[in-house]
């Protein structure tokens, strides 16, 4: 199977750039698996490989596309019908998807999010930090998540306010950054030495993003909609994988769909949480009692590093574009 890559519109430094799928690539079967938006972004990618018996396109930003332009979607959704499989990293898309086209294209893997097993560290390494939040502050949650952590041993990752919601551009919550844009590789390595990393896998909309998923024909039949009177969908991040690779504690923000056990086992892989109330008190007890959380920390770093592997993922692909 032939992997052809181009990463445009995508931030500098994201998980996908080191997955190394070029040691994997091999033009030999009429099989070509696109990786990237730039891929579908760009026409030319379409026209040079439209020859090939069996198609295939990793789609990473479902439900995203639902309140994107229209332009948007219609590739999202693969209106002109060229990809034999579309790989979606949204258990939720692909079943509505399927059966709006009354096709069986959309396809949500076991191995959804993988982790390059030549990143992995065997080694255990001292928990010196005791919790992390990174990305941006789009909504009331992480702003709890990081007054919650300003008591403790912490550390914020962000790209900084220009990349947050509007409304939380002058909050003044940047006052908790104590790094920005820090290299994938070292963002690992300050995972290895923390206990906790706070997380919620869902997405929060402004009402103009409610309207133009309301304005999709059919759309109150995609269960990641259920919620969106509350302004919310589920979607399933990288800070998973990236954290149980990194033997960080996943304590997760509970949420309607347990998109987040797609992934893994709640109580045996990771905590959830109910109410931001709760976490100064589970972040002091994880801290202190490191030692009765250890047993779920090993039992996610297992599961991530055996079973979300690139090698199993991309055979995964290869099955789907076979049957």
């Amino acid at each position: 199977m032939l992997i052809v890559e181009d990463y445009y519109g995508c931030f500098d430094d994201p998980l996908e750039k080191y997955y190394q799928f070029e040691n994997y690539s091999k033009d030999d079967d009429g099989k070509v698996f696109f990786h990237g938006m730039g891929c579908i972004e760009k026409p030319n990618y379409k026209e040079l490989y439209k020859g090939y018996n069996k198609k295939a396109f990793w789609n990473l930003e479902q439900p995203c596309a639902w309140y994107g332009n229209v332009e948007y979607m219609r590739k999202s959704a693969n209106t002109d019908d060229y990809f034999n499989k579309i790989i979606t990293n949204c258990p939720y898309s692909g079943p509505w998807l399927n059966e709006l086209q009354g096709r069986n294209t959309f396809v949500f893997l076991d191995s959804h999010l993988p982790f390059n097993e030549n990143h992995v560290v065997d080694q255990k390494e001292e928990k010196v930090h005791d919790v992390i939040y990174w990305g941006g502050v789009h909504h009331q949650d992480q702003m709890d998540f990081l007054d919650s952590m300003s008591g403790f041993n912490y550390n914020f990752l962000s790209l900084g306010p220009a990349y947050w919601a509007r409304e939380f551009v002058h909050s003044g919550y940047d006052k908790y950054i104590t790094a920005t844009s820090l290299p994938r590789a070292k963002m690992w390595e300050l995972l290895r030495k923390t206990k906790i990393c706070l997380m919620s896998n869902m997405l929060y909309l402004r009402p103009s993003q409610v309207a133009q998923i309301k304005a999709i024909d059919g759309w109150e039949k995609c269960e990641a909609f259920s919620h969106l009177h509350e302004a919310r969908l589920p979607q399933i991040k990288c800070r998973m994988i990236e954290s149980a690779v990194n033997r960080c504690l996943m304590l997760v923000k509970n949420n309607p769909w347990k998109v987040d056990e797609f992934s893994f086992e709640a109580g045996k892989d990771f905590i959830y949480f109910n109410k931001n109330s709760e976490l100064p008190a589970l972040i002091d007890d994880i801290s202190r009692n490191w030692h009765k959380y250890e047993d779920i920390v090993e039992s996610a770093f297992q599961k991530a590093t055996t079973k979300y592997t690139v090698k199993n993922f991309l055979a995964e692909v290869e099955k789907e574009l076979d049957d």
